[in-house]
């Protein structure tokens, strides 16, 4: 059997939501870690950790993404005889 492609669309909505969710999550992260810093008095300490905290979490998102092309849900044994 031949493996169907999907569209364009599809393709590009999967890279852009890869690449969204990591700059979200590393913005997000970064902006709580400052916030933290704030509160505390502590100024670069949690702001580098949020970006590094959140910029890992984008990138496994997106690794996830990409090794898996947004199947979690799917059984990948295929058809059972």
């Amino acid at each position: 059997m031949r493996e169907e492609k999907p569209p364009p669309n599809v393709e590009i909505a999967r890279a852009l939501s890869g690449g969204l969710t990591w700059a979200l999550s590393t913005a997000l992260f970064l902006y709580l870690g400052s916030l933290v810093d704030g509160w505390l008095g502590t100024q670069p300490v949690f702001t580098l950790i949020g970006a590094f905290v959140g910029a890992a979490a984008g990138f496994y998102y997106l690794y996830t993404l990409l090794m898996h092309g947004g199947d979690k849900g799917k059984d990948k044994r295929g058809p059972e005889q």
